[in-house]
């Protein structure tokens, strides 16, 4: 047997609604790029990698060397990374700055709900959204490279620590044998894609929690590790958004 006859049958179709999907992620992203841009929850949000999406499938193998146990040839996981616009010095591209002195990366990451070793199945796809506080074991790490080790190590069912005003929390563990140099803690939301059908929604659902969050931890006092630190330039001499806020976009 070459092709399943029911799988080549159903095929088309299927395609045409996973095109359309990803049509869509690209729409959201499109969206929260825009809205992240303004400053009306406190804090400006600029995206590391650039157009970049992170992704959990990103090659085509005939022979699968990697360290899942099953074929993986679609994403069911995209992710986008995102630190305070002000904490990027004048010239400097967002890949550049150190974990350090970002202290904060968010992060949006669509997931088709299913399939994944560490997540149990949801019960439809969903979008999962929060603040880190990472903290990697060279200071001088990029928020790029951390960013990855963020999509790369995050494991909910291993790190929850409890709930706290409708945010999962939990923390990172380091584990040199699967390249993980991570302390620090996470906030997390989980929301179903369903919720996320109109601009109101993601608004209500996502962009607003996720600014005023990352606007709550940015203003909490640093911890000692942070206090520790030398005064870092890159904000020298600069105001936190001296532009005018914007009128908010409402569907």
């Amino acid at each position: 047997m070459i092709f399943r006859k029911e799988i080549a049958a159903e095929t088309a179709d299927a395609y045409g609604t996973l095109a359309a999907y990803f049509q869509d992620v690209r729409s959201f992203f499109e969206v929260l790029s825009v809205r992240f841009s303004l400053p009306e929850y406190g804090v400006r949000l600029r995206p590391i990698a650039g157009n970049e999406l992170f992704s959990n499938a990103n090659s085509y193998l005939l022979s699968d060397d990697s360290s899942y146990p099953y074929y993986l040839w679609l994403p069911s996981w995209l992710g986008r990374f995102y630190i305070d616009a002000d904490r990027i010095a004048d010239g400097l591209r967002a890949d550049d700055v150190s974990t350090a002195h970002a202290r904060h990366i968010a992060f949006v990451w669509p997931w088709l709900g299913f399939n994944d070793a560490y997540v149990k199945d949801a019960e439809e796809p969903e979008c999962w959204f929060g603040v880190a506080d990472p903290r990697p074991q060279d200071p001088h790490e990029t928020v790029r490279t951390t960013a990855q080790s963020l999509f790369n190590h995050f494991r909910l069912e291993h790190t929850l620590d409890g709930a706290h005003e409708g945010w999962l929390t939990g923390h990172f563990t380091p584990d040199p044998a699967v390249g993980c140099n991570l302390t620090g803690r996470w906030h997390l939301r989980r929301v179903p894609l369903s919720a996320l059908t109109s601009y109101y929604e993601v608004e209500k659902n996502l962009i607003r929690p996720l600014g005023e969050k990352f606007s709550a931890l940015a203003a909490a006092p640093a911890s000692p590790a942070d206090a520790e630190q030398p005064p870092l330039p890159e904000l020298n001499g600069r105001q936190r958004h001296p532009d005018p806020v914007p009128a908010t976009v409402r569907s």
